[in-house]
């Protein structure tokens, strides 16, 4: 597996494997940000299919807690709390994998667009003072997948206090309700910051780095 790690390297990979190398750069680009928006596009798929899901998970499980007591089932609580952290688990990875993708695309982007449209997608609006932030109606350049990327680590992580909660074996230790409502008032702090720490934008000017690994392909051995 080969490394590339400038934009020289980049250009010399493509000049080895292209026939007709008459516009290539413009062909790729457009390969490149075709790509992307799919990836785009498959990102919120994603999120909606694991948002339906999950919130089917939290009707069912909160539709169990208000039961009657005659009515109620333990098991049936506990294992719908196992689903919601399955599937909360599930969206964060998909999440972080989804945005590997995108950030794939995006440096092939970097590294082609230069030469042939110009500066065009690394030119941005001027960015707003900090203090913006503070102005509801006012946009502010906050990362949007790791806001995404944040709320379903939240979500994995109140589904595993219910089902820590939910478990047979532990109902006997489990803490009075002043406890349970403190320890969810600072999660959801924690998370807060959390949130704004991990979505606030990147310094200003930072310059994105060049890193692909580029791989072989493999050749098949003769039969007999």
């Amino acid at each position: 597996m080969k490394v590339i790690t400038d934009e020289e390297s980049y250009e010399a990979l493509f000049a080895k494997r292209i026939v007709d190398s008459k516009d290539w750069r413009q062909k790729a680009l457009k390969y490149a940000l075709d790509i992307r928006k799919f990836e785009i596009d498959l990102y919120w798929k994603r999120a909606a299919y694991f948002w339906t899901l999950i919130a089917a998970s939290f009707a069912g499980y909160f539709a169990l807690q208000n039961a009657e007591p005659q009515k109620r089932s333990e098991a049936s609580i506990f294992i719908i709390a196992c689903i919601g952290l399955v599937l909360s688990f599930a969206w964060y990875l998909v999440n972080r994998g989804s945005k590997y993708w995108q950030e794939n695309w995006e440096r092939h982007v970097d590294v082609l667009a230069d030469k042939a449209i110009g500066p065009l997608y690394r030119t941005t609006l001027a960015r707003q003072k900090w203090w913006y932030i503070l102005k509801p109606h006012e946009a502010f350049p906050f990362s949007v997948s790791r806001v995404n990327q944040v709320v379903s680590l939240f979500i994995t992580v109140l589904w595993a206090g219910l089902v820590i909660r939910a478990f047979p074996f532990l109902q006997i230790y489990r803490p009075n309700q002043r406890v349970q409502y403190w320890a969810m008032a600072g999660l959801t702090a924690l998370f807060l910051l959390l949130l704004l720490w991990l979505a606030w934008p990147k310094s200003k000017g930072a310059p994105r780095q060049i890193s692909f690994d580029v791989s072989d392909l493999g050749k098949e051995e003769p039969k007999g």
